[in-house]
């Protein structure tokens, strides 16, 4: 088996710092230097991964970079650009179903359990949305508590509550 390819950049947009990682597929892991744990990509390249090598490569991001600087802008509402989804049937089922929240919005995770037809599912539906790889663009922060909370976010609820702001005007 051959080595992976994975090409990363660092973006600054405003007061954020996003760190993309793509294949020659698409997006497939965004993070942020408030993740937990630190280590969090290294983690994920290697469980999803295996035998990869990082390519750093800025150009190669110029639509992401682009999209993000809208968005962060207030200008841009949905992304475009390809993914490459890694995850179960299951996850990638709840990423995709994150993505049908529309901006602006907050779904508690029992609605998006329910959105799925699978209401009982809702610990299960919790633990996809906590592997996302792909915070912003798969917008797991516009789940929220059954109670209006901000709950769980791998990047602190500081940025979640920062980008519901940013969504919210």
């Amino acid at each position: 088996m051959s080595r992976k390819s994975i090409y990363y950049t660092t973006i600054y947009v405003n007061l954020y710092q996003l760190t993309l990682y793509k294949t020659d597929q698409g997006l497939v892991l965004i993070t942020t230097k408030t993740d937990q744990p630190e280590n969090f990509a290294e983690e994920w390249l290697t469980k999803t991964f295996k035998d990869y090598q990082l390519i750093h490569d800025d150009q190669f991001f110029n639509h992401e970079r682009d999209q993000f600087t809208a968005y962060f802008n207030g200008q841009l509402t949905r992304f475009d650009f390809t993914l490459d989804l890694h995850g179960t049937l299951f996850q990638k089922s709840i990423w995709q179903q994150l993505q049908q929240i529309p901006y602006g919005e907050t779904w508690s995770y029992s609605e998006l359990a329910d959105s799925i037809n699978r209401p009982e599912a809702v610990r299960a539906v919790s633990r996809a949305i906590g592997q996302n790889p792909l915070l912003i663009v798969v917008p797991c922060h516009r789940v929220i508590g059954k109670n209006k909370q901000l709950t769980g976010f791998r990047s602190g609820l500081a940025l979640k509550k920062s980008l519901l702001q940013l969504e919210s005007n």
